[in-house]
């Protein structure tokens, strides 16, 4: 995707100052500027109960051990609910070898 903006003469310093710094192009800090701009906002929308750790794994294409370890980076804390864990737990269970064994004694 190809996008033309202008850019401010402020944030045209600030990309000046880290490409030197990293010594790579403006056009490579601009994309990764971008990218921590989205990945951040993404973990807001996270921590405010908007989206699920799935949908954030989904949305910047990382796995959700990725995911644990960018909510630590950001001192988010999990927002599942303690009855969601539960829940969870007891619906693992039932899809199990031996649990899957208990639902079909259930149901006979």
């Amino acid at each position: 995707m190809s996008i033309t903006i202008e850019i401010p003469p402020t944030i045209g310093n600030i990309l000046d100052k880290r490409a030197r710094e990293q010594h790579l192009d403006r056009e490579s800090i601009l994309r990764q500027m971008l990218w921590e701009g989205a990945e951040r906002y993404l973990v807001e929308e996270y921590a405010k109960g908007r989206i699920s750790k799935g949908k954030l794994g989904e949305m910047l294409e990382i796995s959700i051990y990725e995911v644990n370890d960018l909510l630590e980076r950001y001192h988010i804390k999990d927002n599942m609910q303690f009855e969601d864990f539960v829940e969870g737990m007891e619906i693992a269970e039932t899809l199990t070898k031996y649990g899957a064994a208990k639902v079909k004694k259930n149901e006979e």
